[in-house]
Order: C-alpha cells, then sequence, then structure tokens
C-alpha cells in the first residue's frame, strides 16, 4: 500500500461517526428551515412542492449517513 493510504487502522471510527452525526445535525438545521418556509400562508402550491422536493432530498441525505453509521457499527 502506498504511503498516502491509510489503513483501516489508522482510520479514526469515533471521529468519523462524529462527524456524520454533525451532518446530520447540520441537515436537520436545513430542514427546519424549509419547514418554517412551508409555513407561511402566502405559499403557492408550486412553492409547497418545491419544499418538499427539498425536504425529501435532506432525508436521502441524511439515511445515507445513518447507514454509514450504521455499518462502521457493525465493523
Amino acid at each position: 500500500m502506498g504511503k498516502g493510504m491509510a489503513d483501516d487502522d489508522e482510520i479514526n471510527s469515533i471521529k468519523v461517526r462524529a462527524g456524520l452525526f454533525a451532518l446530520i445535525t447540520a441537515r436537520f438545521e436545513d430542514a427546519n428551515e424549509i419547514a418554517v418556509k412551508g409555513q407561511a400562508a402566502n405559499l403557492g402550491n408550486p412553492d409547497v412542492s418545491g419544499l418538499v422536493i427539498e425536504l425529501r432530498s435532506l432525508l436521502d441525505e441524511i439515511n445515507v449517513q445513518l447507514d454509514a453509521i450504521e455499518l462502521m457499527n457493525g465493523r
């Protein structure tokens, strides 16, 4: 293995897990902002549809990050 390549033993799984949870936290904060926008009384249907798409995308990202945590936990 090359000098620049990391072995599995060199990866700090606690730091990786903490980083993934930080990313999940950031996605939930983004989702919160979108949900607040969705509460506006003057939103039209296209706006609501766009917000739903954004939320679904964020949830997909969160699910991928949760899957990564579960995979790491099973090591």
